[in-house]
């Protein structure tokens, strides 16, 4: 998986979006403390919320969508019009801010391509199932939505680019041009920036500085005024159904200002309001996702989607525990057979520096460490983590296979790309495109590196690719 740039599959994009981007998108949101205060907290220093009725109407602008809240209905198909000079679709509220913040931003020297607008229930589940398929459910979620959860759906979500698709649908646009002037000035024009950096516990996706939600000029004013993080601070409400914290005597840290309140619910009045970051003591009692709590000598009900922290009495566990832990050295020096072109890397994840490409069918030497679903393996005299995805249980290695293995039959080498990437006839973006590389695919490098690109083999296709999608 790529440094995290969330890159959805955008396979709606059209053949002139495509051949304009050298690099695909890979894998496709009043002020005061008074007693009436309806909302379960508020966020750093910005007074707590007035009262805000969630609407869940989907042909309303500001309807309130994620994977809590689904539309309703789930098959909703908005109304929708097409973005001039591009095959996308929004709502037609939405197209008419959308081609008023381009041309604005055009008379800034700022370039704004669209990139992905609406999408039907069918097609998101077609992108979701895709993802789930390539990078497995749990990662799938975080970069893409399960149909009927979308606001790509609404037709009130876009997402935006550079016009010569530098660092599209990645982590890097928050530096582009593009980036830095609609971070600043999209909530002008309605659009708020949905899925903030550092905010996927609550929002439920990981950062994507690209994708904006129209709500109207009116609501993004107030949202950007209120100082909230997300859409999801702003309303009070949780992003995802985690379980909160266990239930039991202990003591929790706040994090966001919390409204403790005299009974379970937000139609209870306020006791007073807990500062974020505050130690509180939980007194064991819990209700529909609220807990009892002790702060400042005053007694109450919080919401523990704002608890965070969480420490509980030691139970007797810990002996069974150190019972466990002799457990997976009895796989030490066990033989395992690589199932396919397999990345040595200094640590479990993809994150981590690759030390060396081992092939299809060669077998490793587990050392009986394993994480997250990666193994510590040896091979070639070198030790390091690989994903046990792509290792299959085997017998012993015979003695005479690492004579072979010592002999490699090419000096060539393999690597993945990491976005669908364009194979061209030179190394620069000018060259002719030959062929578009699926992400997550192996390719052969053929010779040595210039100038950042390599000179790879595809399906018996030769030709160069940026290094910089390669890993």
């Amino acid at each position: 998986m790529p440094k995290y740039s969330r890159t959805k599959l955008l396979m709606a994009l059209s053949v002139s979006t495509v051949l304009a981007l050298g690099v695909l998108p890979g894998p496709a949101m009043a002020s005061g403390q008074s007693s009436a205060v309806q909302t379960a907290a508020s966020y750093t220093s910005v007074p707590v919320a007035a009262a805000r009725t969630l609407d869940r109407n989907p042909s309303h602008l500001d309807v309130f969508v994620n994977k809590s809240y689904p539309l309703k209905p789930a098959k909703y198909v908005p109304k929708t019009s097409k973005v001039p000079g591009t095959g996308i679709r929004l709502r037609p509220e939405a197209t008419n801010a959308y081609n008023k913040m381009v041309k604005d931003a055009k008379k800034s020297g700022v370039h704004i391509k669209l990139i992905s607008g609406y999408r039907s229930y069918d097609r998101q589940a077609q992108l979701f199932n895709q993802y789930t398929r390539m990078y497995g459910k749990k990662y799938a979620e975080r970069i893409s939505a399960r149909p009927g959860t979308s606001e790509h759906q609404t037709g009130l979500a876009a997402d935006v680019g550079n016009s010569n698709g530098a660092c599209a649908l990645q982590s890097c646009f928050e530096n582009t041009p593009v980036g830095k002037w609609t971070k600043k000035n999209a909530h002008k024009y309605g659009f708020i920036l949905r899925y903030p950096k550092g905010q996927e516990a609550v929002t439920g996706y990981a950062y994507e500085p690209w994708h904006f939600r129209y709500v109207g000029t009116s609501l993004a004013k107030s949202y950007t005024n209120s100082g909230a993080k997300t859409l999801e601070h702003f309303h009070g409400v949780a992003a995802t159904k985690k379980s909160p914290p266990k239930s039991g005597k202990g003591t929790a840290t706040t994090t966001a200002n919390l409204n403790m309140r005299t009974g379970v619910g937000t139609s209870n009045r306020v006791v007073l309001t807990i500062p974020r970051g505050k130690t509180i003591k939980l007194t064991g009692s819990k209700k529909s996702g609220w807990y009892q709590v002790s702060y400042n000598s005053k007694s109450g009900w919080v919401s523990g989607t704002y608890l965070s922290n969480v420490s509980l009495p030691k139970t007797s566990k810990p002996k069974t525990e150190t019972k466990k832990k002799p457990a997976p050295e009895k796989n030490t020096g066990s033989a395992k057979k690589t199932t396919a072109n397999l990345n040595m890397r200094t640590g479990a994840g993809t994150s981590n520096r690759v030390i060396l490409t081992i092939p299809k069918g060669k077998s490793v030497k587990a050392t009986g460490k394993s994480t997250s679903g990666w193994l510590q393996v040896t091979y070639k005299s070198k030790t390091g983590w690989v994903s046990g995805t792509y290792v299959a249980n085997t017998s012993a290695p015979k003695k005479s296979k690492p004579k072979a293995e010592s002999t490699p039959k090419k000096k060539s080498s393999t690597k993945q790309t990491t976005a669908n990437l364009n194979m061209r006839t030179g190394n620069s973006t000018k060259k002719k495109i030959i062929l578009t590389i699926p992400k997550g695919k192996k390719v052969e490098v053929t010779g040595s590196k210039k100038s950042g690109w390599y000179p790879v083999k595809y399906k018996s296709k030769t030709g160069w690719v940026s290094g910089t999608y390669l890993r």
